[in-house]
């Protein structure tokens, strides 16, 4: 069975994209990564960083899009009615590329694909475990999988206590009627995909087999974020930024107050 990575970019990543590439490379007969001219917030992006990164990887197949800030707030006034009559989801504001850009990820997929593994550039598959796991042949039995992945807070060595399930790995010829476009992003996506479907899955030692770094950065690569990325109009995120970091970490988030953290040898250098 072959398999394609799709992997969302931006530069503000640019500490875990090769990370996110080379674990990849060990399982994926196709690496796509798109990438937009611009952040969310209608801020250039760094061409530099991407081109490094661009040059780095000649074996991984780029996709540039260009960012439209006139389709964004067309689709805040009212393209999300449109988008839902014809079936294609429910998205607006910044939130639109990212569907947007996993859509155009998944249109580059190769024919002779079976599935398609969507990623984020900062979420790093242990391809160790993952090879292991695919060997048994077990994802066979489903048209889409949620992965299990550990989370992290303000540094890789930070580990929740709380697994989640965003990865999702999914049978190509499955996804091309399914919903893209649509504020739950990846849920979305597994949900409007039809057969049969299992959530949180684990390796072979009932552990997950992805690190996921979101939230595991510097304060001012946290504010880049926040600031530019498709949930940028969700919360008052900078400020929630400022409060965290005005005190060593707590060993609790802001996101999910109730989780706790162990410190842990980190999976990355």
């Amino acid at each position: 069975m072959k398999i394609a990575a799709v992997i969302n970019y931006c530069s503000n990543d640019d500490r875990f994209i090769q990370h996110t590439i080379n674990q990849a490379a060990k399982f994926s007969q196709q690496i796509i990564v798109p990438y937009c001219d611009h952040f969310y917030d209608d801020s250039l992006e760094n061409k530099t960083i991407i081109n490094k990164t661009i040059k780095a990887n000649p074996q991984v197949q780029f996709i540039a899009f260009p960012y439209d800030p006139q389709v964004t707030r067309s689709l805040w006034r009212g393209w999300q009615f449109i988008l839902r009559r014809l079936k294609l989801g429910r998205v607006w504001g910044p939130q639109y590329w990212i569907g947007f850009a996993r859509r155009l990820g998944f249109l580059a997929v190769n024919q002779n694909i079976d599935y398609v593994l969507f990623l984020d550039a900062d979420e790093i598959v242990d391809a160790k475990k993952f090879l292991a796991w695919l060997k048994t042949d077990q994802y066979q039995s489903f048209t889409a999988l949620k992965l299990a992945a550990y989370w992290y807070w303000r540094s890789p060595s930070y580990q929740a206590d709380v697994w989640e399930d965003n990865p999702l790995l999914a049978r190509r010829n499955c996804l091309d009627r399914a919903v893209f476009m649509d504020h739950d992003e990846r849920n979305a996506i597994f949900k409007s995909i039809s057969g049969e479907k299992i959530r949180l899955v684990l390796g072979l030692d009932r552990r997950p087999m992805i690190h996921h770094y979101g939230w595991a950065k510097p304060k001012k690569n946290l504010i880049k974020k926040v600031k530019t990325w498709g949930h940028n109009k969700d919360r008052n995120w900078v400020k929630l930024i400022n409060q965290e970091f005005s005190h060593p970490f707590s060993g609790h988030d802001f996101l999910y107050p109730n989780r706790h953290y162990q410190v842990v040898k980190p999976f990355i250098k």
